[in-house]
């Protein structure tokens, strides 16, 4: 399984410096000054670049999914932004093999031998959920066993993508968001669900005279390419409390933040801006 300590380049939505030329360039500039290589993606049409790229399993093994949301089909104008990655990969010269399974790539976290996606899965493969057969077919899709956490739409979150829950560091490591503060009950079993597995995982819990719920969830979602990580930060008492917690859960890495709160503001993070893999 390739790991982002792994991963040596970084691609970027060509939509991201349409969108966000600011923070495109405030980006691209802490990408340089920390060695980390990047290049546009073409063909796309949107920022998301994790949602619609294929996940990378070996050095040369990349599995195309049907990237179909059902948060996008509710009028022409949201379907217009749903990419099919095929011309992006040609014009990179990747080769992938292909599953018509609909998935999201945010709701897929590489956790060492595993890969961890929310139950949404079920629901936009009109599947029941848990049935043994389809998770059958998702392992030998993916050729890894997968964890299936709890996920239930809420306003703000009707994406399900597991990556706004859980980050995988090293060894049996995991860190986790501070989702207890806004559903104790689904975080318990998440957490015990991984713990089930083998996994140590941390909650990243803030201790803060005002919490900002709309932007401090968006800590766990951040990008790590090798020995380097970026995390959001927002201007909040919690930046210094996350990046503690990222700085002991990682302490081989360079960390760096980057201000973000206009795009944390539509749902997403770093991990979902970017599409980093081995080449």
């Amino acid at each position: 399984m390739i790991q982002d300590q792994d991963t040596n380049i970084v691609f970027l939505s060509e939509w991201l410096k349409i969108a966000y030329p600011g923070f495109f360039s405030r980006f691209t500039k802490l990408l340089n000054e920390l060695g980390i290589h990047w290049k546009t993606l073409n063909y796309t049409n949107d920022i998301w670049a994790r949602d619609y790229m294929p996940i990378q399993l070996g050095k040369d093994d990349f599995l195309k999914y049907k990237y179909w949301p059902d948060y996008l089909l509710e009028n022409k104008k949201d379907q217009e932004t749903i990419t099919d990655c095929k011309q992006a990969c040609e014009a990179l010269g990747i080769r992938y093999r292909e599953t018509d399974i609909i998935i999201d790539g945010g709701n897929m976290v590489p956790c060492g031998d595993f890969i961890v996606m929310t139950d949404k899965v079920f629901t936009e493969n009109q599947v029941e959920k848990y049935d043994k057969s389809f998770i059958a077919r998702l392992e030998t899709e993916l050729g890894r066993r997968v964890i299936i956490i709890p996920w239930h739409k809420t306003v703000g979150d009707e994406y399900g993508h597991a990556d706004g829950f859980i980050k995988w560091c090293v060894g049996n490591q995991v860190l986790m968001s501070n989702h207890r503060d806004t559903d104790p009950k689904e975080a318990k079993e998440i957490k015990q669900r991984l713990e089930s597995h083998g996994f140590v995982v941390k909650e990243m819990l803030f201790s803060v005279a005002e919490p900002s719920p709309d932007w401090n969830w968006a800590y766990v979602n951040f990008l790590q390419v090798g020995d380097k990580v970026i995390m959001p930060s927002f201007g909040i008492p919690e930046d210094k409390q996350a990046f503690n917690y990222i700085k002991e859960a990682l302490p081989n890495c360079e960390i760096r933040q980057i201000q973000m709160r206009s795009i944390a503001d539509i749902g997403g993070a770093l991990h979902c801006l970017t599409w980093n893999i081995l080449l």
